[in-house]
């Protein structure tokens, strides 16, 4: 089992001979999202704030519990962006960065931040060390998470994380919080993990798989907290982004795609949360999904829902990381998460795994 963590002290003292790649190449620079305009009406993300602690592993003080509601969500409709396969577009520091750290032997998340891979946690059992297990949410606790070796893309171990779909708000959750991992540098951080889902919501159901989370807004003293999120709605099965803040869900917004989540098969999925520039991006199996990058603003696939916000996804200074599942009407979900990795820069997707299952 691997964990490393970097104090931020040391990694500007290392920065100019640490490198996420074991070849020479330099890290790519996010491209700009540039999906095509559709006509077609948003439906409501309808998700209240992260609430920490109160889960199984009973750590970490209580936060918001959020606003249930109920199973509308919003608007049923479709916002269009010309997607499908075309939504997602190759770019180098991916795939093709994974296959040529197989070659050079290693994982491009040796020098990050953080990584783990779970090897070290007893099965079934909470993973330990940093993480924070939270499965309680909007007065739930019916979300379960555990270590096990059901699904896992190396080793022996990836942690599975359900919610049974039967009530709004149900959580499964592991967060890093804190030093010595936030504040990060330029309030601007990139993620990766490995997932395996097998069961998503099949309505119009707003989903949670990874989010970014301040308690500080700057610019906005009245808001206790802005987050930034990737999940899913339409149908359960189309990825999107997300935005919201507290109190009040001042601004509830949303950019979508046409892009399906993969479905009983590892995936790799990256992130990138800028709180410097307002901007979100999103990989799958090494390739940008343009719809998924905000730019300050949701593109016209998106909307917020509160029409008096600015529509600017005001960042936090993140202080947080979570992923897991959670949904926000009834409808749950299933999946696994293995070989997480964060950093200040983009980590890559990992070799392929022959114990992958």
């Amino acid at each position: 089992m691997r964990v490393m963590a970097v104090s931020f002290g040391s990694l500007i003292a290392i920065v100019g001979a640490a490198a996420c790649r074991t070849d020479p190449r330099p890290a790519s620079t996010p491209p700009t999202a540039t999906p095509s305009s559709m006509a077609g009406t948003s439906g409501g993300g309808g998700q209240g704030g992260f609430a920490l602690g109160g889960g199984a592993a009973g750590r970490g003080p209580a936060g918001s519990d959020g606003e249930a509601t109920g199973a509308s969500g919003g608007s049923a409709g479709v916002a269009v962006d010309g997607g499908g396969p075309s939504d997602a577009t190759p770019n180098d520091g991916g795939t093709a960065d994974a296959e040529q750290d197989e070659k050079d032997g290693g994982d491009p998340c040796a020098s990050a931040l953080f990584c783990d891979d779970f090897e070290s946690y007893a099965s079934p059992g909470n993973p330990g060390g940093q993480w924070q297990t939270s499965t309680a949410y909007g007065g739930n606790t019916n979300g379960t998470v555990s270590v096990d070796t059901a699904h896992v893309y190396s080793g022996k171990n990836a942690v599975h994380f359900s919610t049974p779909g039967n009530a709004t708000n149900e959580h499964a959750f592991i967060m890093l919080q804190g030093a010595p991992y936030f504040p990060v540098a330029d309030d601007t951080f990139f993620g990766r993990m490995m997932v395996y889902v097998t069961k998503v919501p099949t309505s119009t159901v707003h989903w949670t798989m990874v989010e970014g989370q301040g308690t500080k807004v700057p610019g906005f003293p009245n808001l206790t907290e802005a987050v930034y999120r990737y999940g899913g709605q339409i149908n359960g099965n189309l990825l999107m982004s997300n935005y919201d803040t507290q109190p009040g869900r001042l601004s509830d917004c949303a950019q979508r795609s046409q892009v399906k989540v993969p479905m009983n098969r590892w995936s790799c999925v990256e992130w990138r949360f800028d709180g410097t520039k307002k901007e979100l991006d999103f990989w799958l199996d090494g390739a940008i999904v343009p719809a998924l990058s905000v730019r300050q603003k949701a593109n016209s696939t998106g909307t917020c829902q509160n029409t008096s916000w600015s529509g600017i996804w005001e960042p936090p200074t993140f202080n947080r990381i979570g992923i897991g599942f959670q949904h926000y009407q009834q409808g749950g979900g299933e999946l696994w998460i293995d070989d997480f990795a964060i950093d200040t820069k983009q980590v890559g997707c990992p070799p392929v795994s022959a114990s992958a299952k």
